[in-house]
């Protein structure tokens, strides 16, 4: 905006002077050729450039010089400013008022070029104000927006404020800036002006969730004052829309929870009926039929109320480790173990489920102790080996083999089950998530692999499906991070120079 000024400054000194100076010499030069009566029409051409390059009060100056540069070197007496003819006194009135008529149109026209480059420049402005703002997600993105345009646009110097900032709540009170309790707005911006400050603080639900402080230099133009207006219209429809995202998503939020919870009853209710329903009728004949039944059926009805029970144990384990993992209540009280002897402890507790499977274990002789929970880590081994039991066909053999790499621990286990479709395979580690195979395997509670992807991730790990068919079956991958140590004394190894 400066440069325009000082080039029409520059023009209105120059031009009025410098028209008649150029129309003299042009007239001079024509003199021998052309009839001296023409010569103002060459004047008036100098006063109509002049009238088009400036404003009013230029072409009239102009108007005048060149009147008294034609009177001077054309009119007789020659170099004297008297006038003896009356058509010269008609030549001065017809410059003067040519140059009042075309200097007052080229002004009204200059205003309108001018108003219209204002115009155009200030809806480009808006646009990509409104294109950056549809981007924003989250409140403090629309307040840094609006905070760059309009350093951009006007030059104006700001300040923001953010909840997680002391002096937010310090400034809305000092400045009056509390969100109003009347309109119970839920998104609402209050833009107030305050001797060399204003303020623009962006409310949700009767609390305020950002304030942007813009400093001025001087006093608001008329022109600042409405684009600052417009601005903050754009911005205060985009917080509008980023409140509104966060209310739905906040009702998705809070109607998933609803619906997580209706799942996990029905699941409880499920999983835990059928052991209970068996224990009680084994329970049952065991007391009402203890005299006609013979020592092996008690015996039976007995393993089976074991068994039972041990499953019910089981599945409320896992209700309470998932609680645990979900509350973020789960400690890590790490220490050194081997993978052998984690793997011995799992294979114990795996006996009573094993019947017709086995499981053959495959280690490296150099395997490096691992820098982890026991039990946690013995508990994930555990779900991945039971869930790999339910699954696998009698007579076969699951497979658990490990290695490591420069940074992890890889342990595959692999059994000869169903296989699992690829859509699913990052599914299974989702809470509740079961395969339907019919009757030919038992469902599980879809908390096992869960419980195992998290107990994995809190330690640096994860789980994943590395590979699964029908035919040759599933092997997952369970992967350790190696601890620090180990990788620093294993650098130094490597860096160890041995001369001969």
């Amino acid at each position: 905006m400066g440069l325009p000024n000082i080039r029409e400054r520059y023009l209105a000194w120059v031009m009025p002077w410098l028209a008649p100076l150029i129309a003299t010499v042009i007239a001079w030069g024509l003199s021998p050729v052309l009839p001296k009566a023409n010569f103002a029409m060459i004047y008036l051409a100098g006063v109509l450039l002049t009238a088009v390059t400036t404003r009013v009060k230029p072409a009239l100056v102009c108007a005048v010089l060149s009147f008294l540069a034609y009177n001077f070197f054309h009119t007789e007496p020659h170099f004297t400013f008297l006038m003896v003819h009356q058509e010269d006194i008609l030549t001065v009135t017809l410059l003067i008022f040519v140059a009042a008529v075309t200097g007052h149109l080229a002004a009204r026209l200059r205003e309108k070029v001018i108003a219209l480059e204002d115009s155009s420049r200030w809806n480009q402005q808006q646009m990509l104000l409104a294109q950056e703002l549809s981007g924003c997600v989250d409140g403090p993105s629309v307040v840094k927006t609006l905070a760059q345009h309009l350093t951009q646009s006007f030059s104006f110097a700001t300040r923001e404020y953010y909840p997680d900032s002391d002096q937010l709540a310090q400034l809305t009170a000092e400045h009056g800036l509390v969100p109003s309790h009347i309109r119970r707005s839920a998104a609402e911006v209050i833009l107030k002006e305050d001797s060399s400050l204003v303020l623009v603080a962006f409310n949700n639900h009767n609390s305020c969730r950002g304030l942007l402080i813009i400093e001025l230099s001087a006093p608001l133009t008329s022109m600042q004052r409405f684009g600052l207006d417009g601005f903050i219209g754009l911005a205060h429809l985009a917080w509008s829309r980023v409140v509104l995202s966060e209310t739905l998503q906040q009702e998705i939020t809070v109607k998933e929870r609803e619906q997580l919870r209706s799942a996990l009853l029905s699941s409880i209710s499920h999983d835990l009926r059928t052991p209970l329903a068996t224990m009680i009728g084994s329970v049952s004949s065991l007391i009402e039929l203890k005299d006609a039944l013979d020592p092996s059926q008690k015996n039976e009805l007995l393993q089976n109320t074991l068994s039972e029970a041990q499953r019910l144990n089981r599945y409320i384990q896992k209700l309470l480790d998932m609680t645990r993992l979900g509350h973020g209540e789960l400690t890590l009280d790490r220490d050194w173990v081997g993978l052998d002897d984690i793997l011995s402890v799992v294979i114990k507790r795996s006996k009573p489920l094993l019947q017709e499977v086995t499981v053959d274990i495959s280690l490296p002789p150099d395997m490096p102790l691992l820098y982890v929970h026991p039990a946690l880590i013995e508990q994930a081994l555990f779900n991945v080996l039971e869930n790999a039991i339910r699954f696998a066909p009698a007579g076969t053999a699951i497979r658990i083999s490990a290695f490591t790499t420069e940074t992890q621990l890889h342990i595959d286990i692999h059994d000869q089950g169903p296989g699992i479709p690829p859509e699913s395979w990052d599914s299974i580690f989702d809470m509740f998530f079961t395969m339907a195979h019919g009757d030919q395997y038992p469902a599980g509670t879809g908390l096992g692999l869960a419980i195992c992807q998290g107990i994995l991730g809190a330690h640096g790990g994860s789980a994943a499906v590395l590979e699964s068919d029908p035919v040759s079956g599933t092997t997952l991958r369970l992967s350790l991070p190696l601890s620090d140590i180990q990788l620093s004394s294993k650098s130094d190894d490597d860096d160890t120079y041995t001369g001969d």
